[in-house]
């Protein structure tokens, strides 16, 4: 096809000789014209096309002139002549490396000086020659027409060509940046190296495009992002460029480094192509993650990796994957929720021996990811030294907002463990770590309010949490929210409520976590359970023990009944709270079974088990000696417990377990509130359900009043208590005169009118 040319047939008007010579001599298969609006690149195309209109198909039997919406082509095996924007050859970069093509540019097209006669004011740009012959002089119409060329580029591009205009000394080669060098290159020779400063070719086009570019609301912000220099990046060099430049600003890291809002114009600009890249495969995942899309992030990842790499129930075979792409993999293991297995665990550690140590950013990407899986797993030892790795890598690579995550970390340890008063320091220095951001990141905030209402919790303040359950939590739950801090937030806003506003209103809490498509199965459990929980704590224990039936769990009643020494050894964390629900039960139910304080000092020998827990075990165990007359017993752990709780400050336990607590902080055979050296706090005292017997009830008769408010009938509530039906109307004849009243309804409405039953 290039044989055939004819350098006659250019424009006379623009001595292109020499381009054609060029072109008549390319050996490559691809003649690719990108240059500037309005350098004679239209007149050549349709020259070339010997005045027929020029063709959209590729491989087509003319030249083809893409239009600016045109989607990428791959030019293959295809011959010809194409003039497009880089981004639109999806293997420029394989054409580029086998010299398979020849690039057609501004310094091919723009005038020489003793070409153009106007040259000092157009810099030999041929649209600005033919004007300036047409209207000598007239630099008002020169500006409004460099305005209709300029429109058209990136914006990127006319970032940098405005920090040219502005600049008379030019712009220092050595302060810019890869990108800002390749947009400076392309523009050449309408800018023109000189003495290791970027000039524009004269001073009077440099004087115009500083007028044609004033004023312009984006010029300003163009030329400093990290997603300008990787979308310019790509309007100049093609993806291969752009990628390049992305893996310099951070690579799959990108968001955590300039902001969700970049990210997007990046992720945006530089799609997916073919043989997508591993650190644009990670940033979309990762962006997907964070707006809490997981679903669309995993999808992502296996459209992007080889079969099985989602697969997260058995260890990853065949090739080696990217290790971008086996991170995301482990991150996928913890936004799913997904059981902490050994061999996620495993791969972790292999991929810290395949990532280079100058790789900051990847490396303490897997620590912390290892850290979440070890907060998760209740090996805290573990997760401290992880989270010092991740955080020393962070600060070196000058990470804030991934040490944000590291601080946050620390402090669900510490909380976890029971050590609600070490909270703040940490909260502190994750705020300080998101006060360095230049962008905006709401969710993230809501993160450090959130713990901070979970460490008022834990001394005893509902307050603030029931508040963020509220206020916060609708907008806070369909975000980026990582399993530990997503079980916080839904244990401890549930528990708030419960204990400020009721049953309803923390139920009420609970079903809008329900809702949730992304939630997993693993997650729905963890909202059966917090359920169940709240219906002990409001007294409703017959329906308590009725929902621990019937969920499709392992540990069940007869499990428990055989457990003995077994729950020492319980590690899956579902299970092991499974196992603390259904003790918490059996304390209630059958505080006399001999077998129940066996279980109860296994259950608190599990290492995996939490401070806060032994700390409601317990009380259990006081409870459950108490019952049995083991006096001395009984009020040795109480004591103990509550001087604990006031060493830590920690009265989160005390305050959920308060129906236990108070009948043996009362009970005068233990010697009566006045005789513990601890003094309760209010907060555990009060609450919108009642703690413990009131009015002078016994025992048993608190049991028929709390069953008889459930509907219960007699017979149900005979087999609840263990007792003949006629002991069952012994005890509702003693709390019907207790009460004034004649019958069931009334019991329960006169119970609740005195404030004995919530209402």
């Amino acid at each position: 096809m290039c044989q055939s040319l004819d350098a006659d047939s250019l424009d006379p008007d623009r001595p292109h000789r020499r381009l054609v010579a060029h072109l008549l001599r390319a050996p490559a298969q691809l003649i690719w014209v990108h240059a500037l609006p309005g350098s004679g690149a239209g007149r050549l195309m349709r020259a070339f096309a010997g005045g027929q209109a020029v063709g959209t198909v590729w491989p087509s039997a003319g030249p083809v002139d893409l239009p600016d919406a045109h989607p990428p082509l791959r030019v293959g095996e295809a011959t010809g002549i194409l003039r497009a924007r880089p981004e639109q050859i999806a293997d420029l970069d394989l054409l580029r490396r086998d010299g398979r093509v020849a690039e057609i540019g501004n310094r091919d097209l723009f005038l020489r000086v003793e070409q153009d006669p106007h040259f000092e004011q157009s810099g030999g740009w041929p649209a600005l020659s033919r004007h300036f012959a047409a209207a000598p002089g007239d630099e008002a119409g020169a500006v409004a027409l460099l305005r209709d060329l300029l429109a058209p580029l990136p914006g990127p591009v006319r970032a940098v060509l405005g920090r040219l205009a502005r600049a008379q000394a030019g712009l220092e080669d050595a302060g810019q940046g890869v990108a800002a060098r390749a947009v400076l290159a392309w523009l050449d020779p309408l800018a023109e190296p000189r003495g290791g400063r970027w000039m524009v070719r004269t001073a009077t086009l440099r004087r115009l495009l500083a007028a044609a570019l004033a004023g312009r609301p984006d010029a300003p912000a163009e030329g400093g992002g990290a997603a300008e220099t990787v979308l310019a990046a790509l309007a100049i060099g093609g993806p291969g460029a752009a990628l390049a430049q992305l893996r310099a600003e951070g690579g799959l890291f990108f968001l955590h480094l300039h902001g969700p809002e970049a990210a997007e114009r990046v992720l945006a600009g530089l799609g997916g192509g073919d043989r997508p890249d591993p650190d644009l495969v990670g940033l979309a995942f990762l962006a997907a993650a964070k707006a809490g899309h997981v679903e669309r992030a995993a999808h992502l990842l296996a459209e992007a990796g080889p079969p099985g790499l989602i697969d997260l129930s058995r260890p990853l075979s065949g090739p080696p994957v990217a290790p971008q792409l086996g991170f995301c993999r482990i991150m996928l293991a913890i936004y799913r929720s997904d059981t902490v297995r050994q061999h996620i665990l495993s791969e972790a550690s292999a991929l810290l021996g395949a990532v280079a140590p100058d790789q900051l950013l990847l490396r303490g990407g897997i620590y912390n990811a290892v850290l979440e899986l070890q907060i998760r797993a209740g090996a805290h030892r573990e997760a401290v030294e992880m989270a010092a790795r991740a955080l020393a890598h962070y600060e070196q690579a000058g990470a804030p907002y991934l040490s944000f995550y590291i601080h946050v970390h620390r402090a669900v340890i510490v909380l976890r463990d029971g050590r609600p008063g070490e909270a703040a320091p940490h909260l502190d220095r994750a705020a300080a770590a998101l006060a360095e951001l230049r962008f905006d990141v709401p969710q993230d905030r809501r993160f450090l309010e959130l713990l901070r209402a979970v460490a008022d919790y834990e001394t005893g303040d509902p307050g603030p949490m029931a508040r963020f359950a509220e206020r916060r939590a609708r907008d806070f739950a369909f975000g980026e929210i990582w399993p530990s801090i997503a079980a916080m937030a839904l244990a401890y806003g549930a528990e708030a409520l419960m204990q400020l506003r009721g049953l309803e209103a923390a139920t009420g809490y609970l079903e809008r976590w329900r809702v949730q498509a992304w939630r997993t199965r693993r997650f729905q459990i963890l909202i059966e359970q917090r359920e169940v929980a709240l219906l002990q704590g409001a007294g409703r224990w017959r329906e308590a023990r009725l929902r621990l039936e019937g969920m499709a769990m392992r540990i069940g009643r007869l499990w428990m009944d055989s457990s003995g020494e077994n729950l020492a050894d319980l590690r899956a964390l579902e299970d092991l709270r499974q196992a603390t629900i259904w003790m918490r039960q059996q304390v209630y139910e059958r505080p006399r079974d001999p077998a129940l304080m066996p279980r109860l000092a296994a259950l608190r020998d599990n290492p995996t088990l939490s401070a806060r827990d032994r700390l409601c075990l317990d009380i259990w165990a006081g409870f459950a000696a108490r019952r049995t007359g083991a006096l001395a017993a009984a009020r040795s752990t109480i004591a103990e417990m509550l001087e604990t709780s006031e060493r830590r400050r920690h009265w989160a336990p005390a305050l959920e377990e308060r129906g236990f607590l108070m009948p043996l902080i009362e009970d005068r055979r233990l010697g009566g509130a006045a005789a513990w050296r601890v003094r309760v706090p209010e907060a555990v005292r009060r609450g919108a359900v009642p703690a413990a017997p009131s009015g002078g009830f016994s025992g048993q008769e608190w049991r028929c009043l709390l069953l008889l408010a459930e509907g219960c009938p007699n017979k149900e509530i005979a087999r609840q208590l263990r007792v003949s039906l006629p002991t069952v109307k012994f005890h509702l004849r003693n709390l019907y005169a207790r009460l004034g009243v004649g019958g069931r309804q009334a019991a329960v409405a006169e119970a609740r009118r005195l404030g004995h039953l919530p209402g």
